[in-house]
């Protein structure tokens, strides 16, 4: 209404002023109404037309030892589009996972697919949630995988798995015997605490500080020193970080 207003007192000025100017044998004055200046807004990218699609949608790795990655899982990526490429940027995974390998250009043209490589690295015991997602400038698809795994402790075997010393006089003592622990998993057994026996039963010598991974092993010897008769039991403790610490190795003697 005020533009109406404006553009009548507008007219009204000029036929006055054209009035006034036959009126005195002088040229109409002549207004040029100035052209009114406007901003451009700046072009924001937009996502393109087409259809990116990662698939398996989710993937369950198997359990896994703590701090080793098994075997990698492959993701295929497909842009569905019929003329439009997709540009691609590096996908992100969340933590206790990783991209072991990528073949997926920056640019994935129409049809075209490409495959990434995600490999699961627990980094505590127990279940384990994550996502792989593959950024792109497409407008359409899934672009989420969903990440699942379980990370257990390394296992330990224990060879023999108790010891016997048989009878021994009061205030001897005995030749030591050994215990042989093997690690047969893939990541390396270390333990928190020196290995410890119950008296009469002593922990003679050890070099078990670090089992390496993959049939590493280390030799703990003890010795039974009763200083009394009867019959006696007693446990080795090891506390380390493999499954079912402390484990316990029963150790039996007697004298007379």
């Amino acid at each position: 209404m005020r533009g109406l207003i404006l553009g009548a007192a507008l007219v009204a000025a000029i036929s006055g002023a054209n009035a006034i100017g036959r009126a005195a044998g002088t040229p109409a004055a002549i207004i040029t109404a100035m052209p009114t200046a406007t901003l451009t807004p700046t072009a924001s990218p937009s996502p393109v037309l087409a259809t990116l699609d990662a698939s398996p949608r989710s993937i369950s790795f198997p359990s896994e030892v703590v701090g080793h990655q098994g075997k990698p899982a492959k993701i295929t990526v497909v842009n569905h589009a019929t003329a439009v490429p997709v540009s691609l940027r590096q996908p992100a995974v969340s933590s206790g996972f990783v991209v072991t390998s990528s073949n997926c250009p920056e640019e994935l043209q129409p049809g075209a697919s490409c495959t990434i490589e995600v490999g699961f690295v627990p980094t505590a015991k127990g279940k384990q949630h994550g996502l792989l997602q593959v950024n792109s400038n497409a407008e359409f698809g899934s672009h989420t995988v969903k990440l699942k795994g379980r990370g257990v402790a390394p296992k330990m075997k224990a060879y023999p798995q108790s010891l016997s010393f048989g009878q021994v006089s009061a205030e001897a003592v005995s030749s030591s015997q050994s215990i042989t622990l093997v690690n047969p998993s893939p990541a390396p057994i270390s333990f928190t605490t020196a290995p410890a026996a119950t008296p009469p039963f002593n922990v003679s010598a050890s070099t078990c500080g670090t089992i390496a991974a993959n049939g590493g092993s280390c030799m703990i010897s003890v010795e039974f020193a009763p200083h009394e008769r009867g019959k006696f039991e007693g446990t080795l403790e090891l506390q380390d970080n493999a499954a079912n610490s402390p484990q316990h190795i029963k150790l039996f003697g007697s004298s007379k």
